[in-house]
């Protein structure tokens, strides 16, 4: 994935899907029942938390939402004629921010910040955002191609929920998140085609940025976070996001038949047991540097995430070892000790540790 930070507000494996399964089988005060101790324990914002919708547990009545991208290519062709980056930055908020769905109003919050700063990264790649338009009348042909990849989830997960889905133009700081809202998607994560001019973008954004046909890997991923049940207080350790970012991508490639880091698996398989042993010495502590959401701060050749890479491994050799494949998959969604499942999932002998 496009990195999905743990901060600005969304718990990590917060476990909305909890509240929201719930909210689809039990009455109003039943639901408020459920609420209040996700409400005590979760880092989501209260707001968040005490207005998760009821979504519907079947996969074909999720909502696909893209009606933000046409107001943002409103927005884009009214501030072409603006003569400075604040009256574009105003035109933005009326014609695009200020009108959004739910969704964009969450992406704003945790992931575009404001106007001003979407429109200064839309300064900094002109070009490469000007291509977007495009591709976008496209993501119509990915709709068949997720709804797929959803109902192919609920074959993995069948008491799953299906929230809404936000197609949206960010920032380039994000290719998902989710949150009670729903999951929310940055389409312009997802640029790449003949003819994209990606001589605008920095080293970390020609690594990651993606096609459309990833979208639905996306959506997959960002599904799964939605369906994670574990309580984490405070900070996570570098192996509890990790693992959260690896199972969140193991389980979408189950449903969509690829994940959306094989850039990083490339670099890490060659280099897996110094990888390893480098993860093992630090993974109890909270400092995410050179494993997790550096984006373009990545240093060298080495990819901004290799964090999702080995909880790629982990997750995977937890479920190659199962038994019972389903009974894994359960467990992978609510994972409560994240060292006992580590050790289950035998990693480390087969990364050739002791």
């Amino acid at each position: 994935m496009t990195p999905v930070t743990v901060s600005s507000g969304r718990c990590p494996f917060a476990g909305v899907a909890l509240a929201c399964r719930d909210a689809a089988t039990t009455s109003r005060s039943a639901m408020r029942r459920t609420l209040l101790p996700l409400l005590l324990c979760c880092l989501l914002p209260l707001s968040a938390c005490a207005q998760a919708p009821a979504f519907p547990l079947e996969p074909d009545e999720a909502r696909l939402v893209t009606e933000d991208i046409d107001r943002f290519w409103q927005a884009w062709d009214e501030a072409a004629d603006a003569t400075d980056a604040e009256a574009r930055a105003r035109i933005f908020q009326a014609r695009y921010l200020e009108p959004g769905s739910p969704g964009l109003e969450t992406f704003l919050r945790l992931r575009i910040g404001d106007a001003g700063k979407l429109v200064a990264a839309i300064d900094a790649h002109p070009r490469y955002y000007a291509s977007l338009r495009r591709l976008t009348p496209k993501l119509e042909d990915q709709v068949p191609r997720i709804r797929d990849t959803l109902r192919r989830m609920r074959t993995l997960v069948p008491d799953a929920v299906f929230p809404d889905v936000y197609f949206l133009v960010g920032r380039m700081n994000s290719g998902g998140t989710a949150d009670a809202t729903g999951l929310m998607i940055g389409v312009e994560m997802f640029g790449r085609a003949p003819g994209t001019p990606l001589d605008e973008l920095g080293d970390w954004h020609r690594a990651v940025v993606g096609e459309f046909d990833n979208l639905p890997a996306i959506v997959a991923h960002e599904w799964v976070h939605f369906q994670q049940r574990a309580r984490i207080d405070g900070q996570p350790t570098l192996l509890q996001a990790a693992i959260g970012e690896g199972v969140a991508d193991f389980i979408a490639e189950l449903g969509a038949g690829r994940h959306i880091n094989q850039h990083v698996h490339d670099w890490a398989e060659p280099r897996a047991a110094a990888l390893w042993e480098e993860f093992r010495a630090r993974m109890d502590g909270t400092d995410y540097a050179g494993w997790l959401y550096e984006g373009a701060n990545a240093r060298g050749d080495r990819p901004a995430d290799l964090g999702y890479w080995i909880g790629y491994r982990i997750a995977r050799a937890y479920y190659e070892r199962a038994d019972d494949k389903s009974a894994a998959l359960r467990e992978m969604l609510d994972i409560q000790d994240f060292d006992a499942f580590l050790a289950a999932s035998g990693i480390d002998r087969e990364l050739g540790g002791d």
